[in-house]
């Protein structure tokens, strides 16, 4: 028998990322990655933490990660029986969707967002409705309304969304939850941005059934090739998931790394959250300055900028900023995105000056 998928997984296309610098290690030797919006001031001990950390190898983990779920617990104030740990942020997008979503359910998502969504419901045979992410209140008003008159079973929310950084008070989304709950609708609030953004609009302390709220160590701690995340929702929703995630879905050296950098963290990312602003503004003016681009507001250790005025698909922008050693995130990869659209990370203030050099010489070029 020659081997097939499904059908409905035959039309599926794997989703575009960013932070390709391992794979275009060849095309750059000096490279930057400005498509991966992660944290640039490393944590003091992330290192010596990684490496007290790596005996834990040579046994299994302990699968009901207890001590890294008490860690998340004290570290959101939660019972640690409502924390769900994930082998990063994917691992939890899709084992939620699949363990709720049926074939021929409805699911709303904000377009453009994190595409891992889509592919998430496209995996459950799930139908999908888009609504416009681009200004944060019509968003809401897009959201209640639709929830409110059609057969909605599941809401994503990215907050701060991905890519635009704009991001939603607390009080709306609660808002949001309340008409989901309302209306037997599942609320998937991604919040993995938000602890380099403002974390006091969190909802993650709600901690009820209906509403799912992803968290991840990746872009908070600059930890990517960790894959440590994890969820908080309400005591039943996390006992069913628990049962059906993958056995030791973190390795042993992740879940305790991961346990430790949570431990007293407050201070680190406070202090990132603060210098983080200070060069996205900086960034935001100088790039608002120069001719062809204009940068979206931002309240994320990103920025979306469209480009369409410099005649530049974002594609062949991002061709052009790599031979200058730079990666730029192309946009048109998100979804229902055209190709008018580019994402950066805001970096440290040396690293960005380089890349500000790079847009120069860019947008200098001729076709």
């Amino acid at each position: 028998m020659s081997f097939s998928l499904r059908e409905d997984y035959k039309r599926l296309m794997p989703c575009e990322h960013g932070g390709r610098i391992a794979e275009l290690a060849g095309e750059t030797q000096t490279g930057l990655d400005f498509s991966a919006s992660l944290n640039p001031f490393l944590h003091p001990r992330v290192r010596s933490i990684i490496n007290r950390s790596a005996h834990t190898v040579y046994n299994y983990p302990d699968n009901t990660y207890a001590r890294f779920r008490h860690a998340v617990a004290t570290y959101l104030g939660v019972p640690s029986t409502n924390v769900v740990p994930g082998n990063g942020s994917v691992e939890l997008i899709r084992l939620f969707a699949t363990s709720v979503l049926e074939k021929g359910d409805t699911v709303l998502l904000p377009a453009p967002t994190f595409n891992e969504y889509e592919f998430a419901c496209r995996l459950a045979g799930a139908d999908i409705i888009a609504v416009p992410a681009w200004e944060r209140h019509g968003l809401q008003n897009a959201i209640v309304q639709t929830v409110a008159t059609q057969d909605v079973k599941m809401v994503f929310l990215c907050n701060p969304n991905n890519p635009t950084g704009t991001l939603m008070k607390r009080e709306a989304v609660l808002d949001i939850a309340k008409v989901c709950s309302e209306h037997n609708t599942f609320l998937f609030v991604d919040e993995v941005f938000i602890e380099l953004s403002d974390p006091k609009q969190s909802i993650a302390g709600v901690s009820c059934d209906p509403v799912f709220v992803l968290r991840s160590l990746t872009k908070s701690f600059a930890v990517p090739g960790l894959r440590v995340g994890y969820g908080v929702t309400g005591p039943a929703c996390a006992a069913a998931l628990e049962c059906i995630r993958p056995p030791w879905n973190l390795n042993s050296i992740a879940a305790e790394a991961a346990t430790r950098l949570l431990e007293g963290c407050e201070a680190y990312l406070s202090s990132s959250r603060a210098k983080i602003a200070v060069e996205r503004d900086r960034l935001i003016a100088e790039l608002a300055a120069m001719p062809g681009l204009q940068p979206l507001d931002s309240d994320a250790n990103f920025l979306m900028v469209n480009i369409a005025r410099t005649a530049i698909s974002s594609t062949e922008f991002a061709r052009r900023m790599l031979r200058h050693g730079l990666l730029v995130r192309d946009c048109s990869t998100f979804w229902l995105t055209d190709s008018n659209y580019i994402r950066i990370a805001v970096r440290t203030r040396t690293e960005n000056d380089r890349l500000l050099d790079a847009l120069r010489c860019v947008l200098d070029t001729k076709p």
